[in-house]
């Protein structure tokens, strides 16, 4: 489990910050230039098996290596005054750059490759082979750029005065330039440095110093099995009966929250403050929860939401992203596994009977009408993510059967009078 503290730069003086100016934005030049040259005259190298292979963008050849050789620098003639250590760390950040933005773009081509071999017909590769040619990678930019140095040329010395300790960047300049930045740990760093060993990696910027932070997290292998269902009412629900706060002491709640978000103007001071205090709640109800006992968690998987459909301004201004995130970051440090299961029919699924039909969910309410359970939609979503389903395929749900319903058990599909919908599922091959 690797975590991050950030640090001030504030307590340098003005000749330190000058001079962490000087080579960030010397840094960022070179770094523009080298992405530069291997985006127009790609990178050849050999690999573990002594076969050539090679980096080009106008043959989609996007397999790049995460260590680049110093060759790079003599060909693509750099008149810089960093010095080769800096160099290197600056062109293991450039592949990490490009591998970034070129990785979808490899994926399409690896899956097409392989439709091809399987003999998928020419008509059912088109939908990707379009979305190929439409997608073409975008060269990065590196105006803005913060240095990531090692061991090499950077590292943390401790000391036990005023401050925790000094980050010394040390050859990275022709002229031998040696930066002291004085450190102060933050309660954050304090608590990490407790139980954590720091890394030899440091993201560099003019304001501030990111510490990146190990610790080893032996996985549960004992406990419970529960299910969660987010939300914009409650944050999320568990099949274990537990629910994040629905306000806080001021009163505030995540819906009141993206209410206000509403009527800001995007882009605005106002806007970034709300989202800030959208984030701060999350944590802060999240963090309410108790995961004592719980070996892993369903969380269900939320993707493309409203894609290609009219949604409110309110609706797309709720972030499940920022949920999943917290709910990821609190069970790895726990060392509680995360399953993403998808969300089809899981809130129109009866959690007690079985019975999949839209018009059971009404807002926050869920009844059935095959056995007559009234129970909260959002808990009774969770008890369904708890369990294991057969999943449903995309060409069953093209069928609508969940208007007037039918039963999803975990020994199959069913209809209402109990015959197996076995039939209508894809045949596997």
């Amino acid at each position: 489990m690797i975590r991050t503290s950030k640090h001030t730069t504030k307590f340098s003086n003005t000749n330190k910050i000058n001079k962490l100016n000087l080579f960030i934005t010397e840094y960022r030049k070179v770094s523009q230039i080298f992405v530069n040259y291997l985006w127009k005259n790609g990178y050849s190298w050999k690999n573990k098996d002594d076969k050539t292979q090679e980096f080009n963008m106008k043959k989609n050849q996007l397999t790049l290596p995460s260590m680049l050789t110093s060759n790079i620098t003599k060909e693509s003639n750099i008149d810089t005054f960093l010095t080769g250590r800096a160099l290197k760390c600056c062109l293991t950040q450039v592949s990490g750059l490009i591998r970034a933005e070129t990785e979808k773009q490899r994926k399409r081509i690896h899956i097409l490759k392989k439709l091809k071999n399987e003999g998928i017909s020419k008509k059912k590769r088109k939908r990707l082979a379009k979305r190929l040619k439409e997608n073409i990678p975008v060269k990065p930019n590196c105006n803005k750029v913060n240095p990531e140095l090692n061991s090499v040329c950077c590292k943390f010395e401790e000391r036990s005065k005023e401050f925790n300790g000094f980050v010394r960047l040390t050859s990275i300049t022709k002229t031998k330039l040696d930066i002291k930045i004085p450190i102060k740990f933050t309660r954050h760093s304090k608590r990490l440095s407790k139980d954590s060993s720091l890394k030899t990696s440091f993201l560099i910027s003019k304001d501030k110093i990111d510490f990146r932070w190990e610790r080893e997290v032996k996985k549960r292998t004992k406990g419970k099995t529960i299910g969660a269902d987010q939300g914009l009412k409650d944050v999320l629900t568990m099949s274990d009966k537990q629910v994040t706060p629905k306000t806080d002491i001021h009163g505030h709640s995540l819906e009141s929250i993206t209410d206000r978000l509403v009527r800001k103007k995007k882009g605005s001071k106002s806007f970034k403050r709300t989202q800030e205090h959208r984030k701060n709640f999350i944590n802060w109800s999240i963090n309410n929860l108790n995961f004592k006992g719980v070996k892993q968690v369903n969380l269900e998987k939320i993707w493309n939401i409203g894609y290609k459909s009219k949604t409110s301004r309110k609706l797309s201004h709720w972030n499940n992203t920022l949920i999943r995130d917290k709910v990821e970051s609190i069970c790895e440090s726990l060392g509680v596994r995360v399953k993403h299961q998808s969300s089809t029919y899981r809130s129109q699924r009866c959690s007690d009977c079985g019975m999949v039909r839209k018009g059971n969910r009404k807002g926050k309410t869920y009844t059935c009408s095959n056995c007559g359970l009234i129970i909260d939609s959002d808990y009774n979503a969770s008890k369904n993510h708890e369990i294991s389903l057969p999943e449903i395929p995309y060409t069953f749900r093209n069928l609508k059967l969940n208007r007037n319903g039918f039963f999803w058990k975990e020994t199959g599909l069913f209809d209402l009078e109990g015959r197996s919908l076995q039939s209508l599922l894809p045949i596997k091959t």
